[in-house]
C-alpha cells in the first residue's frame, strides 16, 4: 500500500534533499535536469554515451560546487544499464528517482525511411526506455519505493509533425510502457509517469527552415516554442512527495498545442 503523505508545507512536499538520483541522457533536456536537482540538493548520478559531455556536466556542477557521478553507458544495452544500476545501488544504496531523457530524431518520409535508422531510434527511444525501467524498477521494487519518470512527445499522442513516422512511434510506445509499469509496479510503491513536450528549444531542434520555426509559434497558444527549463517543474513535481498519488500518467508541456485547434 501507497504510504499517506501527511505533511503540508511546500518545502517538505517538493524536498529532493539527499534524494538519489539517477539520468539517463544528458542532452538538452537531460543537462538542465541535472543541475536543477543538483541545485535542490539530489545526489546526482548521470549515465551517456557521449564521455565529453559528461564531463563537461562535470565541470560546469564544479563550478557551482555541485557534484555529480558519471558513467558512460549505452541505453540501448542491457549489460551497460545493469552495470549502471548495479554500481549506484551499492554506492548509494539505492535509487529514489531515475528520469530517462535519452532519445533521437530523424527526420524523412515515412514511405522512404531507412530500416537501420527505424532500428536506431526504436531501440534508443523505446527498447532503451523498457530496459531502464526495467533494471530499475527491479531495485526499486526491493527497496519498497521509487520514482520513474520517462520522457515522451506530443508525438506519441498525435502527428504534430510530417517525417518523423519512427520517433512519433516510438514515443506512443514510451507513454503505454509508463502505463504498463506504473500497473504493475504500484503495489510496490513506485510511481511511473511520464512528460511529454512540444517543441523544445535544444540542439535537436536546429538547422530547421524558418517557416518551420514560424509554424510552431503560429500553431502554438503561447506563440513560441518551449525551453528546457520549463520541464523542470514538472520532472521536481514527479519525483517528490508532491505527487505520491499519481502513477500511469502523461503530462502535456506543450503550450497548449495539443488542446487547442481553432479554425482560424
Amino acid at each position: 500500500m501507497k504510504a499517506k503523505v501527511d505533511y503540508q508545507k511546500t518545502e517538505d512536499l517538493f524536498d529532493l534533499k539527499n534524494k538519489i538520483t539517477l539520468i539517463f541522457g544528458i542532452g538538452g533536456i537531460g543537462s538542465n535536469f541535472a543541475r536543477a536537482f543538483a541545485e535542490n540538493g539530489t545526489k546526482l548520478i548521470a549515465a551517456d554515451i557521449d564521455e565529453k559531455a559528461l564531463q563537461q556536466l562535470k565541470e560546469d556542477l564544479e563550478t557551482q560546487n555541485l557534484k555529480v557521478e558519471t558513467y558512460k553507458m549505452d541505453v540501448t544495452k542491457k549489460s551497460d544499464i545493469e552495470a549502471v544500476v548495479n554500481k549506484v545501488v551499492k554506492e548509494f544504496g539505492g535509487i529514489d528517482v531515475f528520469i530517462n531523457t535519452s532519445g533521437i530524431a530523424i527526420n524523412q518520409k515515412a514511405v522512404e525511411f531507412r530500416e537501420e535508422d527505424v532500428d536506431r531510434i526504436l531501440d534508443i527511444n523505446l527498447k532503451g526506455t523498457i530496459l531502464g525501467c526495467q533494471l530499475v524498477g527491479q531495485a526499486m521494487v526491493k527497496q519498497g519505493k521509487g520514482k520513474i519518470i520517462n520522457i515522451g512527445s506530443i508525438g506519441g499522442h498525435m502527428t504534430h509533425t510530417l517525417g518523423s513516422m519512427p520517433y512519433a512511434a516510438s514515443k506512443a510506445g514510451v507513454h503505454q510502457v509508463t502505463r504498463s509499469f506504473a500497473g504493475e509496479l504500484a503495489k510496490d510503491g513506485v510511481n511511473v509517469n511520464a512528460i511529454a513536450p512540444s517543441w523544445v528549444n535544444t540542439p535537436m531542434m536546429k538547422g530547421k527552415s524558418k517557416s518551420y520555426y514560424e509554424s510552431i509559434s503560429k500553431n502554438t497558444p503561447f506563440g513560441r516554442m518551449l525551453y528546457p527549463e520549463e520541464l523542470i517543474g514538472t520532472a521536481i513535481f514527479l519525483a517528490t512527495d508532491s505527487s505520491n498519488f499519481i502513477t500511469g500518467q502523461t503530462i502535456f508541456v506543450d503550450g497548449g498545442w495539443s488542446t487547442v485547434k481553432p479554425a482560424a
